[in-house]
């Protein structure tokens, strides 16, 4: 009886430990987690068999108002591991991967998201139903007991906080259909916030047993139970609207106000230009994105950045005005008021030095082979920085669009079909705040829709828009006037384009392309100083000069067959080697469960391990590069590929096949993933191309220069 008892006690004890480990998912990671998770679900096994008389005295004795309670929290608590272990079963990549899609994955996510959490709350109260007599001995006397009670009522109120600030009432009621969580907190951090959580729902659990046993003693102290609980949760509830809410606040004197409404101080002014372009008023403001922004990018670090005051031209820049300054018309799209695209950054460059020069104004830049300087004391036009340019777009919003709220196709012109969070509620879009809409698939007319609050169009969706700054991580420190790093192999550019899904458009998102690229979604807006400002900015280029008549290889991942189909006559009409990227653990083959297997690995930024590697890497100069656009992006397992090897000197010459998006976001994923490689023309394929796929890749191959 007694090594029962010992047995099952520790058998407790390892439950609770797994337990807290499941719920420091950031601290374990996906592997870990898993087999933790088996092991949690052998434990709960071994705990029912060691409790087996529990089972056989159900239907025995009489139940009070305690017993009810605490067998409903038990079966609850029983049945909730249970759902929590087979979702979790359903979506293993490492520990089961062979009871992979056992259910659905969108309802296996959903459905683990919400019981894991579920558990969690009903095993603290579990535990505390049955504190008190565990604790009997030790509280006998009132005052040792009302200390401890106090004592456990503060540590409460913590957990209880904390219960709010990670969000896990939105969990559990099935309000978000992902985890947000704090990657940099820390390990010991994370362990003791989900402690004082289980404290606190073990708290409750106690004062319920406290209470239940007072009324059945006739006990007059039947109200101290539920004063202290209900001390706990205001003093949590308190803390948390004190602390997060004021934190979620933009303070007071950072925000900007309209700029029609201000002036630059006289004395300060630049030369006075009549071009239309709108004073942007200097001020503080959150750069980047919150952790719980859906869809949110690893390199959106949020940090304090104070910019001086701007003018910025109300509209992109349309195809009269570039053709009028340059003679040139590259563009893919045809009209007069159309915004300019297929423009690259350093034809941007030239292009605002060109109308710096028709406005009789001192040019910003110089260009030279090594790269482009920009004289901060010019009064010529600009392109902004990325600091301005996110400033601008928010215009005192600190949520993901200007607008405050979801946007739909009436209010930006971009992939109206796939407005935000539409990736995760696919199948069933009535939860939506912005329902799909149209696809205009071309650009439209500058400022056809409402502008911000400050006045500026278009400034989600329509072309993306160059910004000055090469790529690269954040400085996370407050600064002001950031003007990115002095050399890099990418530029930015903000804002999505017609063809871009709405999590593409956020103001926070970054785009990223070097400085030859060109595209039919890629125009400009541009910038000028409002006061003078002194000093020497430089942006060198480290892009490494490539080959293109070297060693070839073709690397593709294929699930329908469209782009493997690509890659066959790709094959077939240069020669090459040729490479599948399969990943270890293969995506399901129903239609509707892959898309939501893209997706969560997407939205989780997964990296898939591969069933098969190129070993010789190095001898390839070339890597046609082939993928399906998968939620306007490139599959995670091309990801895992392009993390696997140096690409450093190589030349990446994508191809994609799409269903309408084009390539949407996949050539920024690529150009961040394989910062120093180049990038060549890429070939969007429509579906399988068709009885055209062999001459449009041999036009493409021609472009790239590659022999065929």
């Amino acid at each position: 009886m007694h090594d029962r008892k010992m047995a099952r006690h520790l058998t407790d004890i390892c439950m609770t430990i797994a337990l807290l480990c499941l719920m420091a998912y950031q601290v374990t990671g996906e592997m870990a987690h898993e087999w933790i998770g088996i092991g949690m679900t052998v434990l709960v096994v071994i705990h029912q068999i060691l409790n087996r008389r529990w089972y056989g005295a159900l239907l025995k004795g009489k139940y009070n108002a305690y017993r009810m309670v605490s067998t409903g929290i038990t079966i609850a608590l029983l049945l909730s591991f249970a759902v929590t272990a087979f979702c979790g079963m359903s979506m293993s990549g490492y520990a089961v991967p062979f009871l992979y899609g056992m259910a659905s994955v969108s309802f296996a996510r959903s459905m683990h998201l919400s019981m894991s959490h579920w558990s969690f709350v009903l095993m603290g109260v579990h535990l505390g139903l049955h504190i008190p007599a565990m604790t009997a001995a030790f509280t006998k006397k009132a005052g040792r007991r009302n200390v401890l009670s106090l004592v456990f009522c503060g540590i409460a109120a913590a957990g209880f906080f904390f219960f709010l600030k990670n969000s896990i009432p939105d969990y559990m009621l099935f309000r978000v259909p992902f985890a947000f969580l704090d990657y940099e907190k820390s390990w010991l951090l994370v362990f003791l916030e989900n402690i004082l959580i289980l404290l606190f729902w073990a708290f409750i659990g106690t004062e319920t047993a406290v209470l239940f046993r007072n009324r059945q003693k006739d006990d007059q102290r039947t109200v101290h139970p539920v004063l202290l609980v209900t001390a706990a949760v205001l003093t949590g509830l308190a803390a948390d609207m004190i602390i997060n809410r004021s934190s979620s606040t933009a303070p007071a004197d950072t925000g900007s106000p309209k700029p029609q409404e201000t002036a630059a101080p006289a004395d300060t002014e630049q030369k006075s230009v009549d071009d239309g372009f709108i004073l942007i008023s200097g001020g503080t403001f959150r750069m980047g994105s919150p952790e719980t922004e859906n869809w949110r990018i690893e390199d959106e670090t949020p940090h304090d950045v104070t910019v001086s005051a701007f003018y910025m031209d109300p509209y992109e820049t349309t195809q009269m005005e570039y053709t009028r300054l340059t003679g040139e018309t590259p563009f893919a799209f045809s009209g007069d008021d159309l915004p300019a695209e297929n423009i690259s950054w350093l034809e941007a460059v030239r292009f605002a030095n060109a109308k710096s020069t028709d406005e009789g104004l001192t040019p910003v830049y110089t260009v030279t082979e090594e790269g482009v300087s920009w004289d901060l004391s010019a009064d010529g036009y600009r392109l902004p920085t990325e600091a301005e340019w996110e400033y601008a777009c928010r215009a005192g919003t600190l949520t993901p669009f200007n607008t405050e709220k979801s946007m739909d196709a009436t209010e930006a012109n971009f992939y109206g079909h796939y407005p935000y969070e539409i990736e995760e509620n696919y199948f069933d879009n009535s939860v939506l705040e912005a329902k799909p809409g149209e696809y205009r698939q071309t650009t439209v007319k500058t400022g056809s829709f409402e502008p911000n609050v400050w006045g500026l169009y278009d400034m989600h969706g329509n072309v993306n828009e160059w910004c000055w700054d090469h790529y690269g991580a954040y400085d996370t420190a407050a600064v002001t006037d950031p003007t990115g790093p002095a050399s890099g192999t990418r530029h930015i550019y903000r804002g999505g384009g017609w063809n871009d899904f709405a999590k593409n458009m956020r103001s926070a998102y970054r785009a990223a392309g070097q400085e030859d690229m060109r595209s039919y979604n890629l125009g400009i807006r541009l910038v000028r100083n409002a006061a003078p400002r002194n000093g020497i900015v430089k942006a060198y280029e480290t892009v490494p000069e490539s080959e293109k008549s070297g060693k070839i290889l073709i690397a593709y991942f294929s699930w329908g067959g469209n782009t493997r189909g690509a890659a066959e006559e790709i094959r077939r009409q240069t020669g090459a080697d040729i490479f599948e990227i399969v990943p270890a653990v293969p995506y399901s083959t129903d239609y509707s469960t892959v898309l939501m297997e893209a997706q969560e690995d997407q939205h989780r930024q997964a990296r898939p391990e591969l069933s098969d590697h190129v070993e010789n890497m190095e001898d390839y100069e070339i890597v046609l590069l082939g993928y399906p656009n998968w939620w306007a992006s490139i599959p995670m397992p091309v990801a895992s590929f392009l993390e696997e090897y140096d690409f450093s000197g190589k030349t990446i010459l994508p191809f994609c096949s799409h269903g309408g998006g084009r390539f949407g976001q996949s050539l920024t994923a690529i150009a961040k993933l394989a910062p120093d490689a180049v990038m060549g023309e890429g070939l969007s394929i429509h579906y399988s191309g068709g009885a055209a796929l062999p001459d449009d890749v041999s036009a493409w191959l021609d472009a790239n220069g590659i022999e065929h």
